[in-house]
Parts: structure tokens; sequence; C-alpha cells
């Protein structure tokens, strides 16, 4: 699970810079990725927090990194809200701002997480996180 973890946020950050260009090449071309965007969102994003919230960070607090732990819950619904935003929005609206700034939130996030949670453990947490989350049958 956690190698899909890390697939995932790669697939985001990859999603996040290619909406990000193409809003800076065309409102339409990034109004258009809307759908699918959302079905990320909402699909494999969506499975991507909650492992994180009940199977991941509740042992990273275990090491020390509860402050952390509360700044990407906070990203989460960030997140969350401006998907919501975006699932809103009336289907033929311009909503090339609001997947700018989902992307921006995404980028963000996987940024903080990889430099701010990820370094902290050591060889020996993350093995000990591996084992942890598999026997919970996350």
């Amino acid at each position: 699970m956690l190698a899909g973890l890390f697939e995932e946020e790669d697939r985001a950050r990859d999603m996040a810079w290619k909406l990000i260009g193409l809003a800076e090449q065309s409102r339409e071309a990034a109004t258009l990725e809307r759908d699918s965007l959302l079905a990320f969102l909402q699909g494999p994003m969506e499975r991507h927090f909650t492992y994180e919230e009940t199977a991941v960070f509740p042992h990273l607090e275990e090491h020390g990194l509860s402050e952390e732990v509360q700044v990407a819950c906070k990203q989460h619904a960030a997140i969350r809200e401006a998907a919501q935003e975006l699932a809103a929005a009336p289907q033929d609206e311009d909503v090339a701002h609001v997947i700018v700034r989902v992307a921006k939130l995404m980028l963000h996030h996987t940024n903080f997480e990889g430099d701010y949670i990820y370094p902290e453990l050591t060889h020996e947490e993350w093995r000990e996180l591996m084992k942890a989350t598999v026997r919970q049958g996350a």
C-alpha cells in the first residue's frame, strides 16, 4: 500500500503540472479536463487521503510528527473543498481558475509530505510503518 501511496502522489504531481500548463495555454483546454480531474480527486485521491488518515498518520503521530500530520490533514480538507466547488460548478462554467487552484494545492501537499514528513522517518521507522500497515490489512 505504501508503494501505491507514492505512485499516487507522483501521479497527482504530474497531473497538477499538466493542468497548470494547460491553463497557461488556454482556459478552455483546462476546463475540458474538469471531468478527468474530478474522477481522480473523487477516486484515487480520496482513497489515498483516507488511507493516509487511517493507516499512516496515526503511526507518524507516534513518531512525534503530530504537527506535520495536522498540516497534511488541513491540506486534505482544502483539496476536498476545492473538489466540491469544482463538482458543484455548472457544467458550462469556465472552471480553469478552480482547476489551477486544485493543481497548486496538490503540488503543495505532495511537496510538503515529501519535504517535511517522509524525511523525518528513519529507515527502520519506515520498515515498522510498512509492517504495521500490512498487519492492519490497510
